[in-house]
């Protein structure tokens, strides 16, 4: 059989991340076993490569990275195999500058699927994420033709990470009918340890940088959101809690939602990249009572929409016993809500038209429509595509 000029490529690439030594462990999914083959397929492969995992089946993939799914075909999922491939090429070389690749792929095939031919390939190094997601046209390449340009960005990838000029050396010429999207993400030790679960929430100061892990037993208010964007306000309501309560108010996003997939590492970069100013918090705590427990005594600035939540029991399982226990707790937890007014369904309505039970009216304080309102949600602004 003829060698394919990627292959040949490929060939090339692997000497050069052979010779450059740097630990490399590799995990793929769904596709990506060809550039595996052609790491193995060296003499002296061990002078570099590690380990080469490949978990296919969904269980696989779950006990591998110690975490349930479902693992979808997605950036965060070639994320979490990076991660874990050089955490246990780390270990395993001792060697803080191990590097791991990992790939996730649905690739052409003969049964019903939904959803496009794609995949997404990461290394970690050290210091920095990289990121490749790769687009194929629709019935323009068969499974095979597609394993093999996956595979050779994914050794692309890794000889970029190990330090090997693959730019230089001409990269390798990929077909019209695949596109591919760099991107780039600094390491941030205190939320990989918040996704991981050995964190339970990390603080992001407002001049910006990496996180920490969070302090507890201040006095604060959290003004919890998705910041999908972050908008104007978000950052008024802070301000008029502040006024009322003479506490300092910081952001809140909860990484996990009831509803949704967990946010992905570069999208909570992203959206914690406008907090600019004010401190915020990440946790994986997507109530208000799991909120209280991470930080005892702290209250909440809520809008009317939310403050109406607060008291339906279809938020807490449809059982009003839940809910009433919920709400005690966060009073014995010191937690309290200031919640501002806003047009709804026509009308200002503010704290005077939520049905609150007698027994928890003294949870929560109105801020006055003369000290904020502003009528703006992230709903609104990402349909007119604002930010």
């Amino acid at each position: 059989m003829t060698e394919s000029a990627l292959e040949s490529w490929a060939w090339d690439r692997v000497e050069a991340i052979l010779e450059a030594g740097k630990p490399l462990a590799v995990a793929v999914t769904g596709g990506g076993s060809l550039g595996v083959s052609w790491l193995l397929n060296h003499p002296g492969a061990s002078r570099a490569l590690v380990e080469a995992q490949v978990p296919y089946l969904a269980e696989a993939i779950a006990d591998y990275l110690g975490r349930p799914g479902p693992h979808r075909v997605r950036e965060e999922t070639a994320r979490l195999l990076a991660a874990k491939a050089r955490g246990r090429a780390r270990i395993l070389a001792r060697s803080d500058g191990a590097v791991g690749a990992g790939a996730t792929a649905a690739l052409a095939t003969d049964r019903v699927r939904k959803g496009r031919d794609q995949a997404f390939v990461c290394t970690r190094g050290p210091l920095a994420y990289s990121f490749a997601s790769l687009r194929f046209d629709p019935g323009a390449a068969d499974r095979l033709s597609q394993e093999e340009v996956l595979s050779a960005v994914l050794v692309a990838r890794c000889a970029a990470a190990s330090g090997v000029d693959a730019d230089g050396a001409g990269g390798p010429v990929l077909p019209s009918w695949v596109r591919v999207e760099d991107s780039e993400a600094a390491v941030d030790e205190a939320l990989e340890g918040l996704l991981g679960g050995r964190l339970e929430a990390v603080e992001m100061e407002a001049s910006g940088g990496s996180g920490r892990p969070a302090v507890r037993g201040e006095g604060r208010i959290l003004v919890a959101g998705s910041f999908n964007p972050l908008h104007a306000g978000h950052s008024g309501l802070a301000e008029a809690a502040e006024r009322l309560s003479g506490r300092r108010a910081c952001f809140e996003l909860s990484v996990e939602n009831v509803d949704k997939s967990p946010l992905a590492y570069r999208e909570i970069l992203e959206r914690a990249g406008q907090a600019r100013g004010r401190r915020l918090l990440l946790t994986r705590e997507p109530t208000f009572l799991g909120k209280a427990r991470l930080f005892p005594g702290c209250w909440f600035a809520i809008g009317f929409d939310t403050a109406v939540r607060l008291f339906e029991p279809a938020y807490y399982g449809g059982n009003r016993d839940h809910m009433d226990r919920a709400l005690r707790e966060l009073r014995d937890l010191g937690a309290r809500f200031l919640v501002s007014g806003r047009a709804w369904e026509g009308e200002y309505r503010g704290l005077g038209d939520v049905r609150v039970p007698a027994e928890f009216a003294d949870l929560l304080e109105e801020i006055p429509e003369s000290a904020f309102r502003l009528d703006v949600s992230s709903t609104r602004l990402r349909e007119e595509g604002k930010t």
